[in-house]
């Protein structure tokens, strides 16, 4: 299997994750999304990564299918809960990072596009659409004790906001959740990199 990636990508870093945990090797094959090649093209017509290519050719997109595809090819750290419950709560806690993930990116090139003339009440907007979602975050730590794909979710999206954004580093207990699950071996092993 290959995945489509950059090793900027938080959505690709939570893929790469549970592929880690679980033992599946993945081909990484890096991609350039401002030259996006004919193989990311023909793979995913939107040229988004992660985008997942099956020894058989099939494709998997996005980052939350992905995780659910590779979760489920054997029984090996289970990442993702078999109860209804409580498979609920963790899909519910990774849509709830993909969306900080997404105001952070949004925030970022923002200000990348716009260096000068950014608008100042979106990129205000986003700052505090993600303070209040660390305050949410840190005031339900307790769901996020077990390293599944929950907690890969929020610690991959606050690795990107550090990586990017660092003035929005976080503080107090959830700084010290996020120390804590970043020496796991396979999110030090994706520290997102330029």
């Amino acid at each position: 299997m290959h995945l489509l990636y950059t090793k900027r990508s938080p959505y690709a870093r939570k893929a790469i994750v549970i592929a880690l945990e679980k033992g599946i090797l993945l081909d990484l094959v890096d991609e350039d999304l401002q030259k996006k090649s004919q193989r990311l093209l023909e793979a995913n017509p939107l040229g988004k990564v992660p985008t997942l290519v099956l020894d058989n050719g099939t494709t998997v997109f996005d980052s939350p299918v992905i995780c659910q595809y590779l979760d489920n090819l054997n029984d090996k750290a289970i990442m993702i809960p078999r109860e209804s419950n409580e498979r609920l709560e963790v899909l519910k806690w990774e849509a709830f990072a993909d969306d900080l993930m997404t105001a952070a990116i949004n925030l970022y090139m923002e200000k990348v596009r716009h260096p000068n003339d950014f608008h100042k009440d979106f990129t205000v907007t986003l700052e505090r659409n993600i303070l209040s979602s660390y305050a949410y975050i840190e005031k339900n730590l307790s769901k996020l004790k077990k390293f599944n794909l929950a907690s890969v979710a929020v610690a991959s999206a606050i690795g990107y906001i550090h990586f990017r954004l660092p003035h929005l580093k976080v503080q107090g207990a959830l700084s010290s959740w996020f120390e804590e699950i970043a020496k796991h071996p396979s999110m030090a092993k994706t520290i997102p990199v330029v």
